[in-house]
């Protein structure tokens, strides 16, 4: 029975065979003319699809699984992170909004001028980015509101004083149109100038917007992000918010620029490459402060340095990024007290590898090298916890911390440190008359301390 059932199926088969050249049929083993393959069988998931077309790429007009997200060519949605041909900042607000890098179908420059810029015209009443107070005085002057390049707190304080334009917050006295840096569409905020026709996003709040559910087009609702994320949103990392009135916040996500921190690199003037995610670095405004000085915020230091915790206190100190390993000061270059040795994290507190920060080079008979309300001191450095130095270095401590009290509650004096209960002057082999006009002696630690070449005691 079973061989002549296979004899019987032959003639069948060489039969369909030379039929099938009369009609396209998917799913008979034959690529016709219009099939990219054909495997026998009309199952997806196996490579050729149940349309005859090839599984596994985008760009193959079948929007497959995992697609939804990655591939806009085959799965035009909204929500996938694109803002395809087919929507606009009305029909898709989740993929098409203001500052998402494109000049969206429904913006212009009045209402996101970040993704539509207005070409620079002098005397259009705008000081628009390529402009300074000296290539266009008519645009670009003390009391227009923003704090153009060549003014300074110092020569025009209306600007640049506090609250300037530019430094994401949009105040009161700002609007629209004095200030499209700070005050755009999709900021959460209906600023002077906005209003529902223009910038729905701001200035109209669902009425379930609070509720913490996603009703209706909200894409977010407090804390719901509905499993959105900045990479979800097309960005490398940082961190997704909601606004107020229920819609997406991407202030707080960021793009590898692809700079460098050590040595800096990769960032345009004014701004410093700053720590992101372990996978991504950013630009980032730079400051002016130098090593050792207190910061509030990152934004305060050079570039180079980033601001660090301070023990004991809410404040930070700026200090040097450095590379390689635990004592290395080829990239320490504020002096001898200065080596390699803080860990550093990323914004979600992933410690870095091959990324440190330098201890800072102060004067310990002198205490200058640190800012004001903080006290040089000695730090010695175990990093292995053997309880046994690695080697000396210098540190700038707040007075607030109790690390250098010495009974009492205040510090010793500036150029003196605690030993054994009292404060002692410190002195140096670069600086004994300290201690001969106080009519003592420099006396050497046993064993010596040396930072760099000079050794340093105390006046007994």
């Amino acid at each position: 029975m079973r061989t002549s059932l296979l004899i019987t199926l032959v003639p069948i088969l060489v039969l369909f065979a030379a039929c099938a050249g009369k009609g396209a049929k998917c799913g008979d083993g034959v690529q016709d003319s219009g099939e990219l393959c054909d495997d026998g069988n009309k199952v997806n998931g196996d490579g050729c699809s149940s349309v005859c077309r090839i599984e596994g790429w985008c760009g193959n007009a079948v929007c497959e699984e995992g697609e939804a997200h990655t591939c806009p060519t085959d799965c035009p949605i909204c929500g996938n992170g694109q803002c395809d041909d087919t929507e606009s900042v009305a029909s898709c607000t989740v993929d098409c909004y203001c500052t998402n890098g494109t000049c969206d179908e429904g913006e212009s420059t009045a209402i996101c001028p970040q993704d539509c810029p207005a070409v620079a015209v002098c005397g259009d009443g705008f000081c628009e980015l390529d402009e300074s107070i000296s290539t266009c005085l008519a645009d670009c002057y003390c009391t227009n509101g923003t704090c153009d390049p060549g003014e300074t707190e110092t020569t025009c304080p209306q600007d640049c004083g506090a609250n300037p334009c530019g430094d994401g917050t949009c105040t009161p006295a700002e609007s629209l149109t004095s200030c499209p840096a700070d005050c755009y569409c999709t900021n959460g905020t209906c600023d002077s100038g906005e209003n529902a026709t223009i910038c729905p996003q701001d200035c109209t709040t669902p009425p379930t917007c609070g509720n913490g559910q996603l009703d209706g087009q909200e894409p977010c609702d407090g804390n719901n992000l509905g499993g959105r994320t900045c990479l979800s949103q097309g960005f490398d990392g940082g961190t997704l918010t909601c606004n107020t009135n229920c819609t997406l916040n991407t202030a707080g996500c960021t793009s590898s620029t692809g700079c460098t921190i050590v040595p800096q690199s990769g960032c345009p003037n004014g701004q410093k490459c700053t720590v992101d995610t372990a996978s991504a670095n950013r630009c980032n405004t730079a400051g002016v402060l130098g090593d050792g000085e207190p910061c509030g915020v990152d934004a305060d230091c050079a570039a180079g340095l980033g601001c660090a915790a301070l023990p004991g206190t809410s404040g930070g100190i700026c200090r040097r990024f450095c590379r390689g390993s635990y004592y290395d000061t080829s990239d320490c270059n504020d002096g001898p007290g200065s080596v390699c040795f803080y860990s550093v994290a990323d914004g979600f507190g992933v410690t870095l590898s091959g990324l440190f920060q330098c201890t800072v080079h102060c004067d310990l008979v002198t205490g200058s090298g640190c800012g004001a309300g903080m006290t040089c001191t000695l730090l010695l450095l175990d990093r292995d916890g053997d309880q046994y130095k690695e080697t000396d270095s210098t540190e700038c401590f707040s007075n607030s911390d109790p690390y250098i009290f010495c009974g009492g509650s205040s510090p010793c004096p500036t150029g003196s440190m605690c030993y054994e209960g009292s404060c002692y002057r410190w002195c140096s082999s670069a600086n004994t008359a300290v201690c001969t006009s106080m009519g003592l002696l420099c006396n050497s630690f046993d064993p010596q301390l040396f930072i760099g070449a000079v050794e340093y005691g105390l006046c007994l």
